[in-house]
């Protein structure tokens, strides 16, 4: 929920101006929603936990009439440390009374991205180097990729046996579903096999993920411009695209403080109020939980 500070600007033009924010922002997330939401021990801090049980081993036959002695079993604790991120500006009261347009709410929109695009980097970044690596077009290594070693079909669908053989959950309703660059679904949508998300939506058949833009063999791909691209990473200084694939409990996501807005104007902690405060701030955490419940698919990409 948005938090606001007394100020001498009505309560309506505050909500509008909350509710803008909260919208620009949350159009642009894409891996907050793909997370599996973690847990805030009480009295535990800042420190956020995901409890993962290990699969048991497989047992032998019991003895007629005797039970069996329990084998108990083992789970490993991941947690991470939730860390704080803001920001805020300041507009003078003379230039948002000169502007032509709407100067607050311009500000908001900027502010917005910046919250969406923080929070976004943040975790695409924690999760770059995850996940179990699988090179486009058979090379060998990274260091080896040319840009036109772009993701193919047959690429997708070696992705999805490494998922099969390491037992990964499907993200949602039967199907994995994978980060996508705009410069890798232009490679990808290309194929026949390929079908645009607006093809089953109109149809009814599900609910789509923000950003989604298509299905391929069973993965859902969400397109974001804030997928890792790693630059002068590969062959002759080629930009290397990474796109994960992934099923259930990959990585971890777990908020603390929900992203809050605030907007002060004109702010109270002028005398004069001669500027208002416009800003935000959120707190979460990002964790890895299992590499092996995603494939790190890298690549080149058709400029």
């Amino acid at each position: 929920m948005a938090v606001t500070t007394t100020s001498t600007m009505s309560e309506p033009v505050k909500a509008f101006y909350e509710k803008r924010f909260l919208m620009r922002s949350e159009e642009n997330f894409i891996f907050e929603g793909l997370g599996t939401p973690g847990k805030i021990p009480a009295n535990e801090g800042k420190t956020v936990v995901w409890n993962r049980i290990t699969n048991p081993a497989v047992k032998a036959a019991i003895t007629e009439g005797t039970d069996p002695t329990p084998s108990g079993l083992s789970a490993t604790l991941i947690s991470a440390t939730v860390a704080q991120y803001g920001n805020f500006e300041q507009v003078s009261d003379l230039l948002e009374l000169s502007s032509v347009d709407t100067l607050v709410k311009e500000v908001v929109d900027v502010l917005a991205y910046e919250a969406a695009k923080t929070i976004d980097t943040v975790i695409a970044n924690t999760i770059s180097g995850g996940g179990t690596s699988l090179i486009a077009s058979g090379v060998a290594a990274r260091n080896s990729l040319v840009a036109t070693n772009v993701v193919t079909v047959a690429d997708i669908r070696k992705a999805i046996k490494k998922l099969n053989n390491f037992a990964a959950r499907e993200h949602s309703k039967g199907r994995f579903v994978g980060t996508l660059h705009p410069d890798v679904k232009y490679d990808l949508e290309g194929d026949s096999n390929w079908v645009n998300a607006h093809v089953y939506t109109e149809k009814g058949i599900d609910s789509i993920y923000n950003g989604e833009a298509g299905e391929l063999y069973g993965v859902r791909f969400v397109m974001t411009q804030m997928a890792p691209v790693l630059t002068n990473s590969g062959s002759g200084g080629a930009e290397v695209y990474q796109t994960h694939i992934m099923g259930k409990d990959f990585f971890g996501v777990s908020k603390l403080q929900n992203l809050n807005t605030y907007v002060d104007s004109p702010s109270p902690r002028s005398a004069l109020r001669l500027y208002s405060d416009i800003g935000w701030k959120a707190s979460f955490a990002v964790r890895v939980l299992n590499d092996s419940f995603a494939v790190r698919l890298e690549s080149g990409a058709t400029a």
